[in-house]
């Protein structure tokens, strides 16, 4: 599983030199501004977006197909789970938000969610918050 796994970082961290080659000079820019049909994280710069892509494939044990169509096909939207991505960064963001948040209360830090919460490098989450 670890071989797979490193197969699959040194994978994405091809794709994203490959589009920080390419975006040179840009990479403070608005990733909606750079990527077309970007419809989440728009404000995000192309750095951070790009991280944040490599995140979620780590986050899943996943390379960067499992959710787009593959290269030069990055603003497809013929795979599910490009789409279930989507749905899945706004519930993250709605909880975080909406619901954690108020669990500041003292000024303390609210604690936060993201996609290892539940997926925990898995492809499919796990059926519990708490360790199995």
């Amino acid at each position: 599983m670890a071989a797979y796994r490193d197969t699959l970082n040194t994978m994405r961290a091809g794709v994203i030199a490959g589009f920080m080659t390419r975006l040179a000079g840009s990479e403070n820019k608005r990733a909606g501004d750079q990527f077309t049909n970007v419809l989440l994280m728009k404000d995000s710069t192309v750095t951070n977006f790009l991280k944040q892509m490599d995140y979620y494939g780590k986050s899943l044990s996943v390379g960067c197909t499992f959710c787009h169509a593959g290269a030069g096909k990055w603003d497809d939207d013929s795979k599910d789970a490009k789409k279930t991505a989507r749905v899945m960064i706004e519930l993250v963001n709605m909880i975080n938000t909406q619901g954690l948040a108020k669990m500041a209360a003292g000024g303390g830090r609210a604690p936060r969610i993201s996609c290892v919460t539940c997926h925990r490098g898995r492809q499919q989450p796990g059926q519990t918050l708490l360790p199995q």
